[in-house]
């Protein structure tokens, strides 16, 4: 077969303008590029694909993204849109088309990559840095979310639009816009619109925008859309999208163009969407709130964040992150939260999820007036106490998806161990101490004598009937030495 001649009726054939275009066999390998245009001058780049498996040749590649083996696999033109790919520290946006070949008896033989080249970025090391301070902002300890922050990274390249789903203040706003500021698009728009707040009378003008003169008092404005073009466009609670404006939507992601409200002409876009709801996508459908053909469309990736009465274990660092954050914008230095106020914390039930814990300690920064958040500055969790499953220990209201204890403790009795009473009860009237202070001096020795028997932190923790994060929390609080 003439390999090279199928190359040139591609280009022939073809309406479309690339800049390279790469032989790869039915294994993957890429045998042969032929360089249309030299836009970002990457000869080096074309050349180190050569003789390699281009699922090897590229981070994040594999089987389910890679149009080359789509076509290979189904024998059908596979089309790629805006993606990332990485070959060491360097990164490329692409687009473009993969054909297959097929020998006189109609086997694959493989396929031909031709693609146009978008943007090309050389990742330096303070990228990488600046990736690492990103995904930072995602503090957890949680598995799941570990699990769930480490895909952001290979989901963000991509290009896919994406789905969010999770409960009320458990971060969809963060992670779509971390995904947002990994991938390509980082120095173009990132858009949020949350879809409950915009009237529906103003649905349409909103995301499609309007052309002066289209109807009376009507002025040339850009919607949604066109705001956020080559960027990303993040749609929050789109489970109160019509649907007739899903409809309307759904055009445009499949056209990539868009009309204004009172306009004559199409408008080309190159927008990412990520889109969250707090309900599931697939009961909306079922329920007829949502168009399937919509639901598809915005939805090839899906994450589903835990809520925070899941992922116990974040409590600790999230308050740490949240204390940091508020002292430098507000100028206070609280050192942290008092164990009465901690256990509180480990006891709530979090119906408002990371966004609730952010909005106690920012209340307690304005109402504490010691070093410390106190009962007293965080009394606004106790206003809701009765109600049904908000305490982790009421047993009489307890909600069953809460997890039992975990640590029960057994160790030796501070009041016989480490009380004087007489002692404490003089140096209370005397003004020498307040009481935080002594227990605080208890709580001290109690670990400080346990750990001089072992210094393995979760041994520790499981004598003092705590979480290791808690028991490190206190370490750090009470100055204790490893």
């Amino acid at each position: 077969m003439n390999y090279i001649k199928i190359l040139d009726d591609i280009l022939k054939e073809s309406n479309e303008t690339y800049d390279v275009l790469t032989i790869i066999n039915k294994d993957g390998i890429a045998e042969y590029t032929k360089r249309i245009n030299n836009t970002f001058e990457t000869e080096e780049y074309d050349k180190e694909r050569m003789g390699k498996n281009i699922l090897d040749t590229f981070e994040g590649l594999n089987q389910e993204n890679s149009s080359v083996m789509k076509a290979i696999k189904t024998g059908q033109v596979s089309k790629v849109e805006n993606q990332i790919l990485i070959v060491g520290n360097t990164r490329i946006l692409v687009e473009g088309h993969s054909y297959p070949i097929f020998n006189e008896q109609g086997q694959i033989q493989g396929a031909v990559d031709a693609l146009k080249y978008l943007k090309y970025l050389t990742q330096k090391s303070d990228e990488k840095k600046a990736e690492k301070g990103i995904l930072d902002h995602i503090v957890t300890e949680n598995n799941e979310m570990k699990n769930i922050k480490e895909s952001l990274k290979f989901i963000a390249m991509n290009d896919s639009n994406v789905f969010l789903h999770g409960e009320t203040g458990t971060g969809k706003g963060v992670v779509a816009k971390t995904i947002h500021q990994l991938s390509g698009r980082w120095n173009s728009p990132f858009i949020s619109q949350n879809c409950a707040a915009i009237p529906p009378n103003l649905m349409e003008s909103t995301f499609f925008g309007t052309e002066k003169g289209g109807f009376t008092g009507a002025e040339s404005k850009k919607g949604l859309f066109e705001l956020a073009n080559h960027g990303t466009l993040f749609l929050d609670e789109i489970n109160s999208m019509d649907l007739y404006l899903q409809s309307k939507l759904l055009n445009v992601l499949e056209e990539k163009t868009i009309r204004r409200v009172g306009g004559e002409k199409d408008i080309p876009l190159d927008v990412r969407i990520i889109s969250a709801a707090n309900e599931n996508l697939k009961e909306l459908v079922r329920d007829g709130r949502m168009r399937s053909d919509f639901y598809y469309r915005i939805s090839p990736v899906k994450i589903k964040l835990p809520p925070l009465r899941e992922r116990k274990e974040d409590i600790v660092p999230l308050t740490e992150f949240f204390i940091d954050f508020f002292n430098k914008k507000i100028g206070r230095n609280i050192k942290g939260v008092t164990d009465m106020s901690l256990a509180a914390f480990q006891e709530w039930h979090w119906p408002g999820n990371v966004r609730e814990l952010r909005n106690t300690i920012e209340s307690a920064f304005n109402a504490e007036k010691s070093d410390m958040i106190t009962l007293n500055s965080i009394q606004g969790l106790f206003e809701d106490m009765d109600h049904p499953g908000i305490w982790k220990n009421d047993n009489k209201n307890r909600s069953a998806d809460l997890p039992e204890q975990k640590y029960s403790y057994n160790g030796p009795s501070p009041i016989n161990g480490y009380c004087d009473l007489d002692k404490i009860k003089k140096e209370l009237e005397c003004g020498n101490a307040s009481i935080d202070d002594i227990m605080q001096s208890m709580e001290k020795a109690i670990i400080e004598e346990i750990m001089r028997e072992n210094r393995k932190l979760k041994v520790v923790a499981e004598k003092l009937g705590i979480s290791p994060q808690k028991l490190n929390y206190k370490i750090n609080r009470l100055q204790i030495e490893k």
